[in-house]
């Protein structure tokens, strides 16, 4: 691993290290008005959301790494205290892109994007009526990170409203299918909250027994993955290893030739079907192969396959059966 020390970097240099690396970041349209009137809008990757009672968020308009100056949108939340925040969906990207360039004070990136003014409740900064989530917020704190080229200033504020495109609800949730969000990677990256990008992962309901519980031959794996570990040890509690055993002895006893021939196991992991899999694997070993570490690696083979269809209970009966000292009571 490559090891790199700020300090013994130009700052562009830093800059683009941690923009790649700390990623995605959700994208910040952030719009502001002067103090004479006048509208401003930028996009801003220096943003996150930080606690919800009350609401606060965070967004970093950096001093130009160029000359040090401030930007207009960081001026003018100093200034008046206020601004809005509009989320940034696909549909948006070329015109966020253009609201970036770095245009003269007083010139309005609303018009120059094509963007339309949404006027708010609370605030007098328009949000961006073409984005699905704007929110209305109050300046609580400024904290000045450095005062120097590349620094960021961190404005932290309340969300005071939030409006929420009723497209974007699937009942009373909002669905980020319906949002299409996109976020900012390192360099000119960009990535889309779409299809299938995204993924469900529910939150555990209770204690797992943790990796460091998970028997060796399953921890020390060189076939299962870190997330092939994580789902097997979010389990309460092993499963009980001696009735799987006895589970499988008994499948084995039962089983018959086949003619399909050697290569079924490996037409059955195609397929995705890891109990058929497990069947022809034993039959396999019952009138043919008997070679121990095959049979170990093919078990793990089918954890995987196992957990890929969710089925977490055939996943911990591979895995223990892979267990040399079980494949050899298999044997007999």
């Amino acid at each position: 691993m490559k090891t790199i020390d700020p300090r013994e970097h130009p700052v562009p240099f830093v800059h683009r290290t941690l923009l790649s690396g700390v990623a995605p970041r959700p994208i910040a349209l952030v719009a502001t008005v002067d103090g004479e009137g006048r509208h401003n809008l930028s996009p801003y990757s220096f943003f996150n959301a930080f606690g919800a009672n009350p609401p606060v968020i965070v967004v970093s308009p950096a001093y130009r790494g160029k000359d040090g100056t401030a930007k207009h949108t960081f001026e003018n939340i100093r200034d008046t205290g206020e601004f809005t925040v509009s989320a940034v969906s696909y549909s948006m990207v070329e015109q966020i892109s253009l609201a970036s360039s770095d245009y003269d004070r007083g010139v309005d990136e609303f018009e120059k994007a094509g963007f339309t003014k949404l006027t708010m409740d609370v605030v007098a900064a328009p949000g961006v009526a073409e984005s699905p989530f704007v929110m209305e917020c109050r300046l609580l704190q400024h904290v000045d990170t450095g005062g120097k080229p590349g620094s960021g200033n961190l404005m932290i504020a309340e969300v005071l409203r939030f409006h929420v495109r009723d497209s974007a609800f699937e009942g009373e949730r909002i669905d980020p299918r319906r949002l299409d969000l996109v976020a900012r990677m390192g360099y000119n990256w960009y990535c889309r909250a779409s299809g299938d990008a995204l993924f469900e992962l529910p939150k555990p309901g209770h204690n797992g027994i943790g990796v460091d519980a998970l028997p060796s031959h399953i921890r020390e794996s060189s076939i299962l993955t870190g997330n092939d570990l994580g789902k097997l040890a979010g389990v309460a509690s092993l499963p009980d290893a001696d009735a799987v055993l006895a589970r499988w002895l008994q499948m084995s006893a039962e089983l018959m030739p086949d003619s399909a021939g050697p290569d079924l196991f490996e037409t059955e992991m195609r397929t995705g079907s890891a109990q058929r899999a497990v069947t022809a694997l034993l039959r396999a070993w019952k009138y043919g192969d008997r070679d121990d570490a095959h049979t170990a690696a093919h078990l793990q083979r089918c954890v995987q396959t196992a957990l890929a269809s969710d089925d977490l209970e055939l996943a911990w009966e591979c895995a223990l059966m892979a267990d040399p000292a079980r494949i050899a009571a298999l044997r007999g």
